[in-house]
């Protein structure tokens, strides 16, 4: 019996290792350690204040029956008084169909 060639190589041989980058693919499950931003305090202030995420800012979103965040997404706009997001997906641009709350976001932690 012959054994399979079990050895990884390009499928094209023009193809370079170059092309390997970093790819910033939309994942289900994205894995690493992320946080939310808080406030300084956790009594809520009685006037309006700058919101915790900024409008083009990388985020990631958490949902309430996975474990893993899901993105990348960018912030496209901002809702301070309800404290929402309107985000879209960095791989293809597709808007998330509901505001998102500033609890279910989170950044990358240190």
């Amino acid at each position: 019996m012959s054994q399979p060639d079990n050895s990884r190589q390009r499928t094209r041989p023009e193809d370079s290792s170059e092309d390997e980058g970093p790819d910033p693919t939309f994942s289900e499950n994205a894995t690493g350690r992320f946080r939310s931003r808080v406030q300084e305090f956790a009594n809520k202030a009685e006037w309006i204040s700058e919101p915790l995420y900024q409008v083009g800012e990388i985020v990631y979103l958490a949902t309430a029956n996975q474990q893993q965040v899901a993105g990348p997404y960018i912030i496209i706009s901002n809702d301070i008084e309800k404290a929402t997001y309107e985000i879209k997906r960095m791989d293809n641009g597709q808007k998330h169909p509901i505001p998102v709350s500033e609890t279910s976001l989170k950044v990358p932690g240190p």
